[in-house]
């Protein structure tokens, strides 16, 4: 019993009992050091757990934290190539996903806030731009169609022109408004859609010329910019809603146009045929979709030379338009809605273990 109780109360042998807490510490230090590799081996760990083969997570940054080719847009966004956007609490997400950006900063010029207003879409002065953009394009083509029927009454006629000219002007003030904001660069005027714009002005200052018509006629091609982006008017559509959309609008431009270029150029030869624009594009519909019913038919080269290339223009555009549509259905139908952790991408491919934007690991599959 003297021994069992020598390490309890003997007071000469404090060594010993100061010596116990010592080494009891030493482990418990141990098992500290221990414990924070562990919490840092937890992405080793994912890393080493079986995966399908993918590519590895990207993590090359630049000095401030952001995702090499990243650039900041002139409202003080940064935005990847990809599409991801840095939202305000540091987040990088997917445009789809991110919170709208409010606007321009108060670092920008003036240039640069009006040239984000008219290009980003997301925003509401841009839509509201994009929306009296389309409503003054239906306007003016409107008004060129209803000038060729012979039983409008002559006043109307006469407002049609007005009509005509005053969204002219308007074209022509947006159009110096788009270079004055893109810093008159030339590259921009080579741009398509600045084209588009020139021709839609041209008429103002050629009016007399017989080539003014055909020039009037392309101002429907205007249309083609409110579908370059998926914001599109008051909200966000599906990519393959945004290609039916292309369809359709593609579809009217080339109807329209080759429309109204077969009346001017038959209705002096076919008078009593082609007596206004509907005319001719009732001819466009029954040629594009292959109906023919012979009651319309050119009679001079030019009508025929017109006619071929609508026919053509038909055999090339829309099947492709249509491939595209067919792509992204079969795309979209393939994908499961996963969300990605880190970028916020959400459909990744039935077989991926790994996000396709970011590489972040998105889920993994262990044998057995």
């Amino acid at each position: 019993m003297g021994a069992e109780s020598e390490p309890v109360s003997d007071s000469s042998g404090g060594e010993e009992p100061t010596k116990e807490p010592n080494a009891d510490a030493a482990p418990d230090t141990a098992a500290t050091e221990e414990s924070a590799p562990a919490a840092e081996s937890v992405p080793a760990a994912e890393e080493s757990a079986p995966r399908v083969p993918g590519p590895e997570p990207i993590h090359h940054e630049d000095a401030e934290g952001n995702p090499v080719g990243a650039l900041r847009t002139p409202s003080g966004h940064w935005k990847t190539p990809s599409g991801r956007v840095k939202t305000d609490s540091g987040r990088w997400v997917q445009q789809s996903n991110a919170t709208t950006p409010k606007g321009p900063s108060q670092e920008d010029d003036l240039q640069a806030r009006v040239d984000w207003y008219l290009n980003e879409p997301a925003s509401v002065p841009g839509r509201i731009a994009e929306v009296v953009i389309g409503l003054l394009i239906l306007i003016v083509v409107g008004a060129y169609a209803l000038h060729t029927v012979e039983e409008v009454p002559e006043p109307i006629k006469v407002m049609c022109v007005t009509l005509e000219f005053v969204v002219s002007i308007v074209f022509l003030i947006e159009y110096l408004v788009r270079w004055w904001a893109k810093r008159f660069s030339i590259r921009y005027l080579f741009t398509l859609m600045a084209v588009i714009d020139l021709l839609a002005i041209l008429p103002l200052f050629i009016p007399g010329l017989a080539a003014a018509k055909v020039l009037r006629l392309l101002r429907v091609l205007r249309l083609l910019r409110l579908t370059e982006s998926q914001n599109f008017f008051f909200g966000e559509v599906r990519k393959d809603h945004l290609i039916v959309l292309r369809i359709l609008t593609t579809v009217f431009c080339v109807v329209f146009i080759t429309g109204g270029l077969i009346f001017e150029i038959e209705k002096e030869v076919q008078p009593g045929k082609f007596r206004s624009m509907f005319d001719g594009i009732y001819f466009a519909v029954v040629t594009l979709t292959t109906v023919g019913y012979g009651d319309l038919t050119p009679q001079t080269m030019k009508g025929q030379l017109v006619t071929m290339v609508m026919i053509m223009t038909g055999v090339v555009v829309f099947p492709w338009q249509l491939t595209n549509l067919a792509r992204a259905l079969l795309e979209h139908r393939n994908k499961l809605e996963v969300t990605c952790t880190h970028c916020g991408l959400q459909h990744h491919e039935a077989d991926a273990s790994h996000c396709k934007a970011c590489g972040f690991l998105i889920y993994q599959e262990y044998a057995g």
